[in-house]
């Protein structure tokens, strides 16, 4: 959720799509807000009850702008050397640790449920994938899109125990196996199906994303998506089993979070409409700081019985908060300490002239 400095190497698209990618980070985190607010939050296969969860897409959209993050951090569309890319690992896996430990400490409440444990080990994963290239990616990216959903509903149709509220700091220490299943299989946000988001996302930060062309043909590619996804919907209703269902919805969200992520990077390339979203903009650059003081906010229950006035005043508030905060300085404050640990590593391993081997 926080971003590093640029790697050396880093090929000149890099900063231009940086915009877009803020505009991108702080719509799926309002949007995943909404999703908390609401009580949409997505559900696993058995739950599932159409290709769309209102809960899905900002949840998928906040994977694949990570991922779309990392590739930039770490070179855009150059591939980083071995150097850098040790460098950078150990950066996201500070990032990682972090953000997962966070999570946990706000597991405290059940809320609403809480995303940032299951995003630490998904960075994680993504430390594996750094020196990958684009192609290599997508192809991942749509395997692990295609076989994952199944093996979840498929776990969870076994009988295998569901967990029960979020995880914590104790959860950890009495119930570890649990918590790895709850992680990667039969959690809200399962690491297992969330790897193809984060995956994709760094196959689209590998490209060159300040061509127009491509921009465009990603939105195209991503609008195809979803409309497909509804075409299979529609046009096989009896194929809804509970395996079915949840591949569909996953193919159906990570198509919409690609359309708004591509859309974003679009939109800020004109000044006017740049400059009208940069409220949203500035919440993209604080989303660690903003999603914290959200979830405590609803753990007190302020507003709780009335989801049409809370929402209003969480995303003033997000607003507002980011706006002014961004008149003093360029992050916010738990991103400024997650980015100065990650670098600080990065220097370490830089400094160390480590390599790792191929």
């Amino acid at each position: 959720m926080s971003d590093g400095e640029p790697e050396a190497g880093a090929c000149a698209s890099v900063r231009g799509p940086r915009t877009g990618v803020d505009l991108a980070r702080g719509l799926a985190l309002l949007g995943l807000m909404a999703a908390g607010v609401f009580h949409a939050a997505p559900g696993n296969g058995p739950s599932a009850l159409g290709p769309m969860s209102a809960g899905d897409c900002p949840a998928v959209a906040f994977a694949l702008v990570a991922g779309v993050s990392l590739a930039l951090t770490s070179g855009g569309c150059r591939i980083p050397d071995r150097r850098h890319r040790a460098s950078a690992r150990a950066g996201v896996a500070v990032q990682a640790v972090l953000i997962a430990a966070i999570g946990l400490a706000l597991g405290f409440s059940d809320a609403v449920p809480v995303v940032l444990p299951y995003y630490g080990v998904l960075f994680l994963l993504a430390t594996l994938f750094l020196g990958r290239r684009p192609w290599f990616l997508a192809r991942f990216a749509a395997v692990v899109l295609l076989v994952t959903p199944i093996m979840v509903t498929s776990t969870l149709d076994s009988g295998v125990p569901q967990p029960q509220g979020n995880p914590t700091f104790s959860t950890v220490v009495a119930d570890p196996s649990g918590l790895l299943i709850d992680v990667f299989v039969t959690g809200l946000y399962p690491v297992l199906v969330y790897l193809a988001s984060i995956c994709a996302g760094l196959a689209i930060g590998r490209m060159d994303l300040s061509s127009v062309e491509l921009t465009r043909g990603l939105l195209i590619g991503g609008l195809a998506v979803v409309a497909v996804s509804w075409v299979w919907w529609l046009a096989f209703p009896a194929s809804r089993s509970h395996g079915w269902v949840y591949l569909i919805r996953s193919i159906n969200s990570l198509g919409s979070a690609v359309v708004v992520v591509v859309a974003a990077l679009l939109l800020v390339r004109t000044r006017a409409t740049e400059r009208l979203l940069r409220p949203f903009t500035a919440v993209g650059t604080m989303v660690l700081t903003l999603y914290c003081g959200y979830v405590v906010v609803v753990a007190t229950g302020v507003l709780g019985s009335s989801p049409a006035e809370q929402y209003p005043v969480l995303l003033a508030g997000a607003l507002l908060f980011a706006v002014l905060w961004r008149r003093f300085l360029a992050e916010g404050p738990l991103e400024f300490l997650v980015a100065q640990l990650a670098r600080r590593a990065r220097h370490a391993v830089l400094a160390a002239g480590t390599e790792e081997p191929e």
